[in-house]
């Protein structure tokens, strides 16, 4: 039998207003504390290296002292808006289940896989660069496609039951219903998991993870709890749509396009450092890192238009399927409104946060496609072509 969904509470749209400006405003404040900081890294960093005494040392221990202060600096100077953000804010709005300990084992979780990943990342970074020779941007291109593609492997598997437990769907009329739906569109999943994100919000979502035999569909409780099965098959079919069309190796194609620019960029900072093993060289490399990370910072502000405008289309190439796939606007629209009312969505978001910060469609656009599939019913043409199932 299945269950009753719970009831969502209404949200006034003034709330829901309130709550995305200043979220806003706090996404901004933060994007420019972090220019400000590295802009003022790249300003003085060759004094903080000299001052370190780092120029008499191993290059290793140089690069790891430097790291561990200027990254650490970061971290320190973000805290207090990242805790205003993910957690006064949240509880203000009441949207989180967490408590102050909890938020900071979350954000501790959090700073230790950023610490092993960027480790790696550095690392091989600056190991390229003074052992491989002339062709070192090259090796690190190559190196962080296959970063990529291990941790879109990995994720489920590792990364993501740190901070989220899951376990097999436990509905089995509803995981026999989207099997089905998953058959009807040629494709087995190799799991449907229930993500327990109510220890720590009451937001609902759902995503696809996982690559091959690590690939995986998540359900997250607080959606499995406010949604009927209807409505959960529609979200399902949107998450499968991913699957069916490969957009993960199409992201990782575009990521490697992306990746090859911003690559380029670093090796033009980095490269007069390149082989050397005098001390003065490598010293200058480590100070030229502050320069690194204004890069990798302002990168995704320039690329941004292209790669989110990307993603909005697959987002509703699969808006698409998940119509086509269940056959039931009403299902589509009623979930996309609970999902806003959960979640605190604008749906109209201000068109420049669209096109440089938003890999989705607002919320507004997305219900709209139910009313576009009615009417195309209606008149027997089926969906547009964005919207036709293909992998």
């Amino acid at each position: 039998m299945e269950p009753s969904p719970a009831v969502i509470p209404h949200r006034d749209p003034a709330e829901i207003q309130a709550y995305n400006r200043v979220n806003r405003r706090i996404h901004l404040a933060d994007l420019a504390i972090s220019l400000v900081y590295w802009i003022i890294w790249c300003l003085i960093a060759a004094d903080v290296v000299q001052w370190l005494g780092l120029p008499g040392g191993s290059r290793w221990l140089g690069l790891l002292v430097a790291a561990v202060v200027m990254l650490g600096g970061s971290v320190l100077v973000g805290l207090p808006l990242n805790y205003y953000r993910g957690f006064v804010v949240e509880h203000r709005f009441k949207l989180s289940n967490q408590t102050p300990a909890a938020w900071l084992l979350f954000q501790v979780k959090a700073w230790l896989v950023g610490s092993i990943i960027g480790g790696i990342v550095l690392g091989g970074l600056y190991a390229a660069m003074w052992y491989t020779g002339p062709w070192w941007g090259v090796w690190v291109w190559l190196g962080v496609m296959l970063l990529s593609i291990g941790l879109a492997k990995v994720f489920p598997l590792v990364i993501l039951p740190l901070f989220y437990p899951s376990k097999p769907l436990e509905r089995p009329s509803l995981a026999e219903r989207l099997n089905e739906l998953a058959g009807g569109a040629g494709m087995t999943i190799t799991g449907i998991f229930n993500l327990q994100l109510s220890k720590d919000t009451k937001k609902a979502n759902a995503m696809l993870a996982g690559m091959g035999s690590s690939r995986r569909v998540y359900l997250a409780d607080t959606l499995l709890d406010s949604f009927d099965d209807d409505q959960i098959a529609v979200v399902f079919a949107h998450e499968l749509g991913h699957h069916t069309r490969g957009h993960i190796w199409k992201l990782i194609g575009m990521s490697a396009v992306a990746s090859s620019l911003m690559v380029a960029l670093i090796w033009w900072r980095l490269n007069p450092f390149a082989g050397s093993s005098d001390t003065a060289d490598w010293s200058a490399a480590i100070a030229a890192f502050p320069q690194v990370m204004l890069i990798s910072t302002l990168f995704p502000l320039i690329i941004g238009p292209i790669t989110n405008a990307v993603s909005r289309r697959f987002e509703r190439q699969c808006d698409g399927d998940a119509l086509r796939l269940t056959d039931n606007p009403q299902a589509y629209r009623t979930a996309f409104e609970q999902l806003g009312r959960l979640n605190l969505d604008d749906p109209t978001p201000p068109w420049w946060e669209v096109v440089f910060f938003d890999d989705h469609p607002p919320l507004g656009v997305r219900i709209k496609m139910a009313d576009e599939y009615e009417r195309a019913a209606a008149r027997g043409q089926g969906m547009c072509n964005e919207g036709s199932l293909s992998a």
